[in-house]
């Protein structure tokens, strides 16, 4: 095999070992996959055939989990000494995504397989090989995907060095859909305020004592009661209120398109001019927990300051809070259930005085 590398080898591997090392990603989603791409194939030097486009197919399964499996059909058309080759590729890999950090919507993975390659025409037909490498998948939404992949294959008969570079799309049937630019957000339907039972302050009633002491005839000196203390005023929840108010990924930025749901609550605290609302934000458990929960502070907040600056609801009557993935609606085992849980949450309460 020869040792000279092509430029487009280098940037290549360039590309797969920049993706492993430096990108973040949003988890994979469950589900079967079809990945059709186009690429470039990179004979080795030693099979003395041109490098040509390649065009793949590949139908999968993701599971619910870092991994999945791949079963990929390549096909290119080239030359060897002038005469035409066709090529086709039968291999069955296994991925791996690497650990999330959720910073983006770019999921960097490894794979690596074993297969065989039909040279048509040519000496070395039928060899079984293995191949390795990685590559990146940009995640559109829940279903669609843009992907590039680079990998090196290993003729293990012939001792050939061969690698293939693609680009394409992948698409996973199954899914919600749901765009990734509202991924830590609720899309559920704005819903109505349910009246909660409110508590009501315990005040005790001084009762008559009974006086157990024998008669006397001079009556004992008795120390006045106290009167009892005033009750403190009861805040009580009265209203929880599920804000659509999407996010783009990794921004607590409120859209101005979605102000008309936050003016609802602000109507509602109009009308009752003493209740006040704590802003409470949650994601699913997808990423880092401490991440998550910033990232739910952020957005709680920007919608807190919507209410104050934009509709002039008094600061002292809003205040926010982030829980991240805690408090979860549902488990997070299914992409419906993380969807329920990455919501935001307007919690109403009324001062009875």
């Amino acid at each position: 095999m020869s040792l000279t590398l092509t430029k487009r080898t280098i940037f290549g591997g360039i590309i797969a070992a920049s993706s492993i090392s430096t990108l973040a990603l949003a988890a994979p989603t469950e589900g079967f996959t079809i990945s059709p791409s186009i690429g470039y194939y990179n004979f080795d030097n030693d099979r003395k055939t041109d490098n040509d486009t390649a065009y793949s197919l590949g139908l999968g399964y993701q599971f619910n989990s870092p991994w999945a499996v791949e079963f990929n059909y390549l096909n290119a058309d080239s030359k060897k000494s002038g005469q035409k080759v066709g090529v086709n590729e039968y291999r069955l890999d296994g991925l791996y995504s690497l650990p999330e950090f959720k910073n983006t919507n770019l999921t960097p993975y490894l794979a690596a397989g074993v297969g065989t390659a039909d040279f048509s025409k040519a000496s070395d037909s039928n060899n079984a090989f293995v191949n390795a490498g990685g590559g990146v998948k940009y995640a559109i939404n829940d279903a669609l995907a843009l992907r590039a992949d680079f990998r090196l294959v290993k003729d293990v008969e012939d001792n050939h060095l061969d690698n293939i570079t693609t680009v394409g799309v992948q698409y996973t049937f199954g899914t919600s859909h749901k765009s990734a630019a509202s991924d830590n957000s609720d899309s559920d339907a704005y819903a109505q305020p349910q009246e909660t039972a409110e508590p009501v302050a315990a005040v005790t009633e001084q009762q008559p004592v009974e006086d157990k002491a024998p008669m006397v005839e001079q009556a004992q000196p008795v120390e006045p009661t106290p009167a009892p203390k005033p009750a403190p005023a009861v805040v009580a929840p009265v209203h929880a209120v599920n804000l659509v108010v999407p996010f783009a990924t990794n921004s607590a930025e409120v859209q101005q398109k979605f102000y008309p749901e936050i003016a609802k609550l602000a109507a509602y605290l109009e009308a009752e001019p003493k209740a006040t609302v704590m802003i409470e934000g949650y994601t699913d458990n997808k990423g880092a927990a401490s991440y998550n929960k910033k990232l739910s502070e952020k957005r709680a907040k920007a919608i807190s300051n919507v209410l104050v600056t934009t509709f002039n609801i008094s600061k002292d009557r809003v205040s926010s809070i982030g829980y991240g993935e805690e408090k979860p609606l549902m488990a997070n085992d299914t992409a419906e259930h993380r969807k329920a849980n990455r919501r935001v949450v307007a919690v109403v309460s009324k001062n009875e005085a």
